[in-house]
């Protein structure tokens, strides 16, 4: 008999010894699945990134066009030049376009300073933000770089004929 209550208890240890087996495997994390690889969605950070390659747009170019965009701005007559031999001549800076300066960083960002002169009876500053505005919309739209600055310098007020002989009286 005693052989016989052995055998059972043993048995009865065995079965215990499996369950705790079982509940351990349905504890183990099953293994991971493996992810697809993520596509890259074009943001303006890589947008200069293309699948056939890399698109870089000179600051000339970005100097047409900021001055075209400053010539059609209502409010002003017109753009300045610094002067050829100043200082930046000396140290080798080159004017890109009449009156405007672009610096370029990384291909992904711009600052623009802009020396313009304004029509006589228009308010300065809506005409400033006006430009900086417009300069900011249309580089981030159609060139894809982002504007960190766009500095507008007043340099002077053009007088019309009208106004001009009205002061001189």
């Amino acid at each position: 008999m005693q052989e016989a209550d052995k055998l059972i208890d043993k048995n009865k240890e065995k079965e215990k010894t499996n369950l705790s087996d079982k509940k351990s495997e349905k504890e183990k994390p099953k293994a991971k699945i493996k992810e697809k690889p993520k596509t890259i969605i074009p943001t303006k950070e890589n947008a200069q990134k293309d699948y056939l390659g890399e698109i870089k747009i000179a600051p000339e170019v970005l100097a047409t066009v900021v001055n075209r965009i400053a010539i059609n701005t209502d409010g002003v007559a017109g753009l300045v030049a610094h002067s050829k031999g100043g200082f930046g001549t000396l140290l080798g800076v080159k004017e890109m376009e009449e009156g405007i300066k672009v610096d370029l960083i990384n291909n992904n960002q711009m600052s623009a300073y802009i020396s313009v002169i304004v029509e006589y009876g228009s308010i300065i500053i809506d005409v400033a933000k006006n430009l900086q505005d417009a300069v900011k919309k249309e580089i981030e739209k159609n060139a894809g770089i982002m504007v960190k600055s766009v500095e507008i310098n007043i340099m002077g007020i053009k007088m019309t004929k009208k106004n001009s002989k009205n002061q001189s009286s």
